[in-house]
């Protein structure tokens, strides 16, 4: 932006003597503000961008739904939150600064990019917020587990330190100056790595009692981390929630599948109309296997039952929700003596081609099945 054009902007802005086109700059400036700050956050590890996402364009999108709410007219067409911030201070100041006014922008677009966060973050995963609000009632109501925040994120260890309230969350400044516990005032500590959530999960996943409060399985995941000194004693809050529904819906649908009538009349009836899919599908690979390859002498009667019988074995394989063999693998069940250069120089072209011809098929089929 160029130096001295921001005050003229939100003097027009206050005073409604402002054009479509100045709206739009200083609406594209507090933008660029709000992604400024969500990339902070995401360098941090926040999870900003709705899962499975890529790209700035999320990005964008979320800092316009965060700073949606400072531009609200009123009946006269006044921004009022605008007025309301700015307003004074135009009227007090008769030699405005440019970088004190750029500050207030940035403080208050800041502010409400936090406050909106928690709500699309409330909307977005209603379950992960309910979680994360149960950890914080949790560390409140425990004599044994306390909290800090550092760069934007809260984090959770074991109070060791008698003389601290309950609850009580040291803000960034206070965690670095004041000596509670090693955690927070150990540089060797803050330059350890954090577990990896996978390692985690899979610990936390053999220690899991479905009773267990959320107290209980955060004081589990804090012993879990402290059988391993190399990573960090303490655990920020957005990952002891991941890891709680992720433990917690692996739990439910073993508990389902567990529960599953294995012979009931319907799942009889789905066996079987998955059955007659599969064999409508190697039938297809079979014909395509003659008329493509052998037929055009491109591959030998024998090389061609082997490609048949690997087909059959990744499509029953696929359908019954066995883990499926690498290709590689699956030809070699029919030739014991394959090796892998071989593999790569021979047969990959070939057979992965049926292989993917094989998944884009069932996949349709399946689809129409359902």
């Amino acid at each position: 932006m160029e130096s001295g054009k921001l005050f003229p902007l939100i003097r027009n802005i206050c005073a409604r003597s402002y054009t479509p086109s100045e709206l739009t700059e200083f609406v594209n400036i507090s933008q660029k503000i709000a992604i400024s700050y969500l990339k902070y956050l995401e360098v941090i590890g926040r999870n900003i961008r709705p899962k499975n996402s890529e790209g700035l364009n999320e990005l964008e999108d979320v800092a316009i739904d965060c700073i949606a709410g400072l531009f609200i007219r009123n009946e006269q067409g006044e921004l009022i939150q605008l007025q309301r911030y700015f307003g004074p201070k135009i009227a007090t100041d008769s030699r405005p600064n440019e970088m004190e006014f750029t500050s207030m922008l940035r403080r208050l677009v800041v502010k409400k990019t936090k406050q909106e966060l928690s709500r699309i973050f409330r909307e977005r995963d209603p379950e992960g917020a309910k979680i994360i609000r149960n950890i914080k009632v949790a560390i409140r109501s425990s004599q044994e587990l306390q909290s800090f925040r550092e760069m934007g994120r809260e984090f959770i260890y074991f109070n060791t330190n008698g003389n601290l309230n309950h609850g009580q969350v040291l803000e960034d400044e206070d965690a670095e100056s004041k000596s509670t516990t090693d955690y927070q005032t150990s540089r060797a500590e803050r330059l350890k790595h954090s577990i990896p959530e996978r390692l985690l999960f899979q610990h936390f996943l053999e220690t899991y009692d479905p009773s267990d409060s959320v107290a209980s399985m955060i004081k589990k995941m804090l012993a879990i981390v402290g059988n391993f000194p190399e990573y960090q004693g303490y655990l920020a809050i957005d990952v002891i929630a991941s890891i709680i529904r992720d433990v917690t819906f692996q739990h439910v649908r073993e508990k389902l599948s567990n529960d599953v009538d294995m012979n009931s009349p319907l799942s009889d009836l789905q066996a079987k109309e998955i059955e007659k899919v599969n064999q409508c599908i190697i039938d297809i690979i079979h014909l395509k296997i003659n008329h493509q390859y052998l037929k055009k002498e491109k591959i030998t009667p024998e090389k061609a039952e082997i490609y048949c019988k690997a087909i059959v074995d990744f499509v029953n394989e696929l359908t019954q929700g066995k883990e499926t063999d690498s290709n590689f693998r699956y030809l070699r069940r029919y030739i014991p003596e394959l090796s892998q250069q071989q593999y790569r120089e021979e047969e990959r072209s070939i057979f992965e081609y049926l292989v993917k011809i094989t998944k884009k098929s069932l996949r349709k089929r399946l689809k129409e099945l359902l």
